[in-house]
């Protein structure tokens, strides 16, 4: 049974056919003139026939070449149609809808100023956030139900996915504007005193580093936990760009965190199926580059 044949061969042949001449093609190609006899070579075997052969100024194709060239231009005319549509896509004429699984930490973050973005760049298209639930969402990425997942917490990604790194988070401490306790910012041995909420995806207290810390209030909401530091005497420790949007529009302050706290890295989801569709590409690298800028 012979191998598949690579379709990247038949550019070759193709060029072959118009310049009848190895020098020209590899030029016309931005190949080596070894390259490309390597390449005739393969297509040799494949189709047991010379298909081109050697004459006074060049190459003359032969019989089954000749019988062969219908089909060879007209599938390298259609690779070329394809790759044409994907370098010319035009995020203007887009429609459809595009969706992020993430948290809602993202949603405050993020999508105020993609969604301006999005408006001029792409009027016709929508965006959808949904829960991740704290798990990768395999099925909905694979059916196509979700296009990216954006986390920090997705461990065991599994054959058929890819992954970019896109942020450094990093974690401050805030309390409530005319705290009755903290009159200065708080040293470690202050900070182990206080009462503290915490943010994790199912609000249960396991976020890997609470330490000595003393929970009395734990959260799935990043949003509804702003209303809750702001109105109650809880310190909370979180990603610094969620409580700089905090204090925008709460009376909360912001100071480094007393103790080590590690940075964590997000990152950018999405499976093979969607990673050559010129719209999420595209859409990618939006998302790419307004993350890009939550950093500075």
């Amino acid at each position: 049974m012979k191998p598949q044949l690579d379709l990247n061969l038949l550019y070759i042949a193709e060029s072959l056919f118009r310049t009848l001449n190895v020098s020209k093609t590899a030029a016309e190609l931005g190949m080596s003139q070894s390259a490309v006899s390597h390449a005739l070579t393969k297509l040799r075997d494949h189709f047991d026939d010379p298909l081109f052969v050697r004459v006074s100024k060049g190459v003359a194709p032969t019989a089954l070449a000749k019988e062969l060239r219908p089909s060879i231009d007209s599938l390298a005319q259609q690779g070329r149609d394809i790759a044409q549509k994907q370098e010319a896509f035009d995020p203007s004429k887009a429609k459809g809808r595009l969706t992020i699984a993430t948290s809602d930490m993202f949603e405050i973050l993020l999508m105020p100023d993609l969604l301006n973005k999005m408006r001029k760049l792409a009027p016709d298209l929508q965006i959808s956030i949904r829960p991740t639930g704290g798990d990768l969402p395999k099925s909905d990425l694979e059916n196509g139900l979700v296009d990216i997942a954006l986390a920090g917490f997705f461990k065991n990604v599994p054959e058929g996915f890819y992954q970019r790194k896109v942020l450094d988070v990093y974690f401050s401490t805030a309390y409530r504007k005319n705290h009755p306790t903290i009159k200065k910012p708080l040293t470690a041995s202050e900070y182990y005193e206080q009462n503290h909420a915490l943010i994790t995806l199912q609000g249960d207290f396991k976020d890997g580093f609470a330490r000595k810390r003393k929970f009395v209030y734990g959260s799935y909401s990043f949003t509804g936990m702003a209303w809750t530091l702001a109105s109650s005497d809880l310190v909370l420790t979180a990603p610094t760009l969620l409580l700089e949007k905090y204090k925008k529009y709460f009376p909360i302050v912001i100071q480094k965190t007393p103790v080590e706290m590690p940075k964590a890295e997000i990152r950018m989801f999405w499976h093979g199926l969607t990673h050559k569709d010129p719209l999420r590409v595209w859409f990618r690298e939006v998302l790419r580059k307004e993350l890009e800028a939550l950093s500075g």
